[in-house]
């Protein structure tokens, strides 16, 4: 088959990983060949570089609320001379000249969000998409939405699987995000000096904590007499997650996505700053659920230490993780894959029996 499906989307790791998760299924799966819209942004040129997969510059710079005007004619334009089968926009403003440009065209469009809380951009193409693929329920979506939407999770790598956590020792992952870093590490060393003797001889700790700041971080977990492991980056995600038994971090929905899939709890320290706090609305579902819990950016140091002392040395990780574990899609990549399949062959008339097999898995997840 000889489909091209854009993808497009902002430039940061929310967006891209969960973009190159779907295009790899869009390959198994026989759906298409993936192309990614490129901005030559410095993580892109780490995404998309799998065999089966392309990279297309954007034609069009224009920036400003207007830029549309004047990129919507060359979009078009690229679009046929790049014989687009489907667009899928990952949020973000460069989707949103795509994604025009696809209604002009009449090319089937398909959006994901990953937060609860729907980003500008999707707002503005929900209305044009075939569907509307969601990470979790939308706080407050409209009648129109909920119409076209499906809570298929936020597509992650294959490696992500629910797995036991290890029983000894106690293991404590901390993963600061790449916003407020700084915020992340100084909340939980303060909360440190708090935990009893007990607990800090038996945690051990993973820290990412990024540049300049590692070495800073590494000597004031040494300094405090704990068993830290500091690093400013950590390849093997999956490897950390598992052999951990709670995670704090920021409430970004990769990470959410991967937590979840993997069957892990945590403490969670939404990033604030945000105009619609979509972290905290993305932390708050989790803990709603069962999954963590939430401090805001007024509790405490030693409040912070009674939390962790609770989830350590009572057991309450336990809980946490099983509540996860309900929540986990580590198979959306797939899931939302065989959508856009289906609904593709029928706009090409062709019906499920022109291919072998039973979609089950995507009715399995449809339901649940």
């Amino acid at each position: 088959m000889n489909r091209r499906i854009l993808i497009v989307g902002g430039h940061t790791g929310g967006h891209l990983y969960p973009a190159e998760s779907l295009a790899r299924e869009l390959i198994v799966g026989g759906v298409g060949t993936p192309v990614l819209l490129d901005h030559q942004r410095p993580l892109e040129q780490r995404v998309f570089n799998d065999e089966g997969m392309e990279k297309v510059l954007a034609p069009w710079h224009a920036k400003g609320r207007f830029a549309f005007v004047s990129s919507l004619p060359a979009a078009i334009k690229f679009l046929r001379q790049q014989k687009i089968s489907a667009v899928v926009g990952f949020g973000a403003f460069p989707s949103v000249i795509a994604g025009l440009a696809a209604k002009c065209l009449r090319i089937p469009l398909y959006l994901h969000e990953q937060n609860r809380v729907m980003g500008l951009a999707n707002r503005i193409l929900a209305p044009l998409a075939e569907k509307v693929f969601l990470s979790s329920p939308l706080v407050s979506p409209s009648r129109n939405l909920r119409s076209k939407s499906a809570i298929l999770g936020c597509p992650i790598r294959p490696e992500f699987q629910p797995c036991e956590a290890p029983d000894t020792p106690l293991r404590c992952l901390i993963l600061g995000g790449s916003q407020g870093a700084e915020e992340v590490n100084h909340r939980i060393l303060a909360a440190a000096d708090f935990l009893k003797p007990e607990l800090k001889q038996n945690l051990k700790v993973v820290h990412m904590a990024s540049e300049p700041n590692t070495q800073q971080v590494r000597k004031a977990w040494s300094d405090k007499g704990f068993s830290a492991r500091v690093e400013p980056y950590l390849p093997e995600m999956f490897k950390e997650m598992s052999q951990s038994h709670l995670v704090i971090s920021r409430a970004g929905a990769s990470t959410l996505a991967e937590l979840t899939a993997v069957g892990r709890g945590g403490i969670f320290l939404p990033y604030q700053n945000h105009a619609d706090q979509h972290q905290l609305h993305n932390a708050r579902f989790l803990e709603e659920w069962g999954a963590g819990i939430v401090l805001d950016s007024g509790t405490t140091a030693e409040h912070f230490a009674e939390i962790l002392e609770k989830a350590l040395l009572n057991g309450l990780w336990r809980e946490y993780s099983s509540r996860a574990g309900e929540l986990g899609r580590p198979r959306a990549a797939t899931a939302i894959s065989e959508t856009i399949r289906i609904h593709l062959d029928a706009r090409e008339g062709r019906s499920f029996s022109d291919r072998p097999g039973e979609p089950a898995l995507l009715r399995n997840e449809v339901e649940a």
